[in-house]
């Protein structure tokens, strides 16, 4: 018996070289490139929408936060005129921001800033202070509109449709003032009748300033984002290689199965995942086609020592074991079908002499080329069997009649015989002699069809040889009167 250990492949791990088989595409037809492709599409997706919908929440917040600091300017403003001015008061909305300041005259004339000691100028610049924002107090006649008091300027417009007429109400929002935008929040001065008379300006800063930071603040959010996405795609890409980083592998492993190539144990078993089921799967696979390439080859050396039990290792024909078998077989077939054969015992004559004096090599020459010439006369059914020595047997199939099929194929194995051989150079002139039994007639044994055609052999050997005999009741051996032949120089 074979051992197993005897075949047993060594493992060994698997080369950088049988790892790149995720060279043989492009990056966007692999796996990996298409769920990296996909995933980036849709981080870019997102990200757009994400982004458009932050820049748009920076500017309105941005806006949102200038109109409050405007109210919270306004409301400051007027806390110090009414701490200023005793005799005012002010008109709030239902969210308590002051939307008027009421007064019975000017807060600007001669008789207010006699009564409080501060003239407009001392008031422009406290409320200045604590805003940290010019400040302007703008008086109003219904002729010439609104003109500040302190440089008597007329007031260009607003952005408001209503243009500098907004001013009479609560406003917020970009007004040009002397000049230059800025981004104020105004509260109109009234009389004890409702007529306007001004109105008391604060900003928060001039339309540039405010335009480049909040400008400034978009760009670096934009910056930021664009970080940030860079970021993520570094990350998702990573993210994506490690986690199909097997698959590559996998595919290799397998190939070299399918190429019957399983000496490399398959990686990635030990993952958690589908990925270590997969790779335990293809191990599995792996380790099967092991054991039946271990089976095939068991088989082959079987089905190897199976045909050198019953061949012959120099001729290649069947042997004395497989003659065996077969007559059997054909034993049974004629008791159960009535299936006739014929045995045909052929000698090759003057053999021994070429053996003796060219050597063994031009002896296994020329038996192998007998047995070639032999095969060649067979018939369906029939077999050419060695044997031993220069010793040969045909078993024929009979179809019709025993006799005449014989003798016919006898004839055909004289004349391939008779044929000269050329051995290694030399030319060499043998015959052969044949002996025939025919089953039944001649016996219903392996023996007896045996030793009565070994008995037909050797009178055809009595004969002179280069003949052949079938047997007849009543044959026995004699000693042959001929003598062996070696060929002579015409026959070399």
């Amino acid at each position: 018996m074979v051992d197993k250990e005897l075949i047993h492949h060594d493992v060994v791990p698997p080369s950088k070289k049988a790892l790149n088989i995720q060279g043989k595409h492009h990056w966007y037809h692999s796996i990996t490139g298409k769920v990296a492709v996909y995933l980036m599409l849709g981080v870019l997706i997102a990200y757009g929408v994400g982004s458009g919908a932050g820049f748009f929440e920076v500017n309105r917040i941005s806006h949102e936060q200038w109109f409050k600091q405007a109210a919270t300017n306004s409301q400051i403003t007027s806390y110090i005129i009414r701490n200023i001015y005793t005799s005012v008061s002010v008109r709030s909305s239902s969210e308590g921001q002051v939307v008027a300041i009421e007064s019975e005259r000017p807060l600007w004339d001669d008789e207010s800033m006699i009564q409080t000691g501060f003239n407009p100028a001392d008031i422009l610049t406290l409320v200045s202070t604590q805003t940290h924002n010019p400040t302007w107090l703008l008086f109003y006649d219904d002729k010439n509109g609104f003109f500040d008091t302190q440089s008597e300027k007329k007031t260009t417009t607003t952005d408001d449709k209503a243009g500098h007429f907004a001013l009479k109400e609560y406003y917020r929002g970009f007004a040009t003032l002397n000049g230059k935008d800025y981004f104020v929040g105004s509260i109109p001065i009234v009389n004890l009748s409702g007529k306007t008379i001004g109105a008391v300006v604060t900003s928060i800063g001039e339309r540039e300033a405010l335009s480049a930071t909040h400008n400034q603040l978009l760009t670096h959010t934009l910056l930021m984002l664009i970080l940030i996405l860079v970021v993520t795609v570094v990350v998702v890409n990573w993210l994506v290689r490690n986690l199909f980083r097997p698959v590559p592998r996998l595919i290799q492993a397998v190939s070299l199965i399918a190429d019957e190539k399983t000496d490399q144990v398959t990686p990635f078993q030990s993952q958690d995942d589908e990925i270590g089921e997969l790779a335990k799967a293809i191990e599995k696979l792996r380790v099967a086609m092991v054991d039946r390439g271990y089976l095939q080859r068991m088989q082959e050396m079987a089905q190897k020592m199976e045909y050198m039990a019953h061949h012959d290792s120099l001729t290649q024909l069947p042997n004395r074991v497989a003659y065996r078998n077969s007559i059997d077989e054909r034993l049974i077939k004629l008791r159960s079908e009535g299936s006739l054969f014929n045995l045909l015992l052929i000698d090759l004559d003057h053999f021994k002499p070429v053996n003796d004096t060219y050597g063994h090599i031009v002896g296994d020459e020329l038996l192998i080329e007998s047995a070639a010439r032999l095969s060649a006369q067979l018939g369906e059914g029939d077999m050419a069997i060695r044997l031993g020595g220069d010793e040969f047997a045909i078993l024929q199939q009979v179809n019709g009649d025993a006799i005449s099929e014989a003798q016919a194929l006898a004839e055909k194995v004289l004349a391939a015989l008779n044929t000269p051989f050329v051995c290694s150079g030399h030319t060499f002139a043998i015959s052969s002699s044949i002996g025939i039994s025919c089953a039944p007639q001649h016996g219903l044994t392996r023996e007896d069809l045996f030793a009565h055609a070994d008995l037909a052999l050797y009178s055809s050997k009595s004969f002179g040889r280069n003949c052949f005999h079938f047997y007849t009741q009543g044959m026995a051996m004699t000693p042959s009167h001929d003598l062996p032949i070696i060929p002579n120089e015409s026959h070399i």
